[in-house]
């Protein structure tokens, strides 16, 4: 079961208003990745939002990585990782050996551990919900181009800070369990007052199932009943993320 510890979390609060305009895209751009700036794509200072520049860039960027790394072929390896999957993001976030190259495949490996430990660290110095794309950057990177759904809880104490974040269900492509009774008794076990549910859509579309909808309810009921809070629950796909309180009361 995959899981972090925090140290000294700042405290978190909450707010719905927090998730208000925010998305994907605008929680991860202008990221100037390695001096990458959005006027090194376009020539204007601007990044075009078409498909094919989002794939120039990508190709660049692992250009510029392999070439500091003295990889033979820089840029036809890069040409061929991102002719292959489409995306700098499909590339890093693939769970088999994207690239041939043994030296390449280890700096697409080092590059998205340092993805995660970045936003997770960042997660865990300002994890407050008034900074709510922390949490949101993190579980993107932790989870939105994953192959098959995963449900994952940050549980959190009396203060909201942080307590750990687990890895509880793994399913198929389509569909991963979500058992509240489960949920809510690991929460017992850590003693968490809160939590933050989160789950993925590996079709990349972050719109809530029905079965998502029936889900988050049974939680928030048994929650309610044992005197503890669900902040949220969160999905998120390579097409953006949603909040469930914009389909469910959690009062």
């Amino acid at each position: 079961m995959a899981m972090f510890h925090a140290g000294n979390s700042s405290a978190l609060s909450y707010s719905p208003d927090d998730y208000s305009g925010t998305s994907s895209a605008s929680v991860l751009r202008n990221s100037g990745f390695l001096g990458l700036s959005d006027a090194d794509c376009s020539g204007d200072g601007h990044l075009p939002s078409s498909a094919t520049s989002s794939a120039v860039r990508g190709r660049q960027i692992l250009e510029r990585l392999f070439q500091l790394a003295k990889i033979d072929n820089a840029s036809a390896v890069a040409a061929a990782l991102i002719a292959e999957f489409g995306s700098i993001g499909a590339v890093l976030h693939s769970e088999s050996r994207p690239a041939k190259s043994a030296p390449a495949q280890a700096i697409i490996s080092l590059v998205r551990e340092a993805m995660l430990v970045s936003s997770r660290d960042k997660m865990l110095d300002r994890i407050c919900l008034s900074k709510a794309d922390d949490v949101i950057e993190y579980l993107i990177v932790a989870m939105a181009r994953l192959p098959v759904e995963e449900v994952r809880v940050l549980f959190l104490d009396s203060k909201n800070r942080l307590i750990c974040d687990e890895v509880v269900s793994r399913g198929t492509i389509s569909e991963a369990p979500i058992y509240p009774r489960e949920i809510l008794k690991r929460a017992l076990a850590v003693d968490a007052s809160a939590l933050i549910l989160a789950h993925n859509h590996p079709s990349g579309d972050p719109d809530p199932s029905e079965g998502d909808i029936d889900a988050t309810r049974r939680l928030l009921k048994a929650a309610k009943e044992l005197g503890l809070t669900v902040h949220d629950h969160i999905i998120v796909g390579s097409e953006g993320w949603i909040s469930l309180r914009d389909w469910v009361s959690f009062q």
